[in-house]
């Protein structure tokens, strides 16, 4: 049997490990990124370069998109040279992008209206899981499109959360997911300046957060160690997904006071031009506020 094609748009940090599992399961590849230098690694193992979006969502049967935000979607999404003017009748566009919900269902609706079929697929995990093809992804859609795209999901992500077949659901679940994240990585700064300026050995600390909540270790090591260096996820991303998360529950009428504050925090951290380290250096602010520098 035949291997579906695909094509990979948006080839960052998360965008390429996606890519590269696709290609290494023996999908026929083509890839589109407006920096084309990171192409490169793709075609030097088979894949064939788009010059436009329009071009690769001509090339497959199956696209997969990872990029930056709504508005970066939307532009790649419409034009003479975008995805939708490329998409073949019945090919299937598999959005992991962390987007808004209201963006979702506007989506899907192009879609529909163009005779296509739009799965959102946003994942969560950090670059080497992506890498490693262990992502989580929480997938909403039909469900012939979706069992005809599963072989080409698995092949990223090895955890797959069935949504039902509203859009908006699986975005608004990643939002929750993140929102989640967002809080214990606070929860986590607050714990070590309270700590610390009690005189308790942060050592004793950090042990006690990977006895009890194993899969913080690494947000638990920055932040005791303040390295920030090397971000899996910014902080220019980490104030992105949480403008969205506090967008989305402005809409049903939800106070998030936590969101809040970690969106403030991210806000004090950018004046610090802390932009690029990883979005747990929000924690610093904590740090500040109580006078430790």
């Amino acid at each position: 049997m035949s291997k579906l094609s695909v094509a990979c748009i948006g080839l960052g940090r998360m965008g390429s490990g996606i890519a590269g599992n696709i290609q290494k399961h023996g999908f026929p590849l083509t890839v589109y990124n407006r920096s084309t230098g990171k192409t490169a690694p793709f075609v030097s193992a088979g894949a064939v370069a788009a010059r436009t979006p329009r071009g690769a969502a001509a090339a497959a049967e199956i696209v997969v998109t990872n990029l930056m935000d709504d508005a970066s979607v939307l532009d790649t999404m419409s034009g003479g040279d975008g995805i939708l003017a490329g998409m073949r009748p019945g090919a299937i566009h598999i959005g992991t992008t962390t987007i808004s919900p209201n963006l979702s269902a506007r989506l899907a609706a192009m879609h529909a209206a163009h005779g296509s079929h739009y799965i959102a697929g946003p994942v969560a995990g950090r670059p080497d899981a992506a890498a490693a093809g262990k992502l989580i992804t929480f997938l909403a859609g039909k469900p012939e499109p979706l069992e005809r795209s599963r072989p080409v999901i698995s092949a990223y992500a090895d955890r797959i959360i069935p949504m039902g077949e509203d859009p908006a659901a699986a975005n608004s679940m990643k939002l929750v997911g993140n929102f989640m994240v967002a809080s214990i990585v606070e929860l986590i700064g607050q714990v070590y300046v309270f700590a610390e300026k009690r005189g308790v050995d942060p050592a004793i600390i950090t042990g006690m957060f990977k006895q009890f909540m194993p899969a913080t270790s690494e947000y638990v090591d920055r932040i005791s160690t303040r390295n920030f260096k090397n971000a899996g996820f910014t902080l220019d991303a980490g104030l992105k997904d949480v403008t969205l998360i506090l967008a989305a529950a402005a809409e049903v009428q939800t106070p998030l006071p936590y969101a809040s504050i970690v969106r403030d925090k991210c806000l004090a951290a950018q004046a610090r031009g802390m932009n690029q380290l990883d979005w747990s250096a929000l924690t610093e602010i904590s740090r500040l506020n109580a006078g430790q520098e």
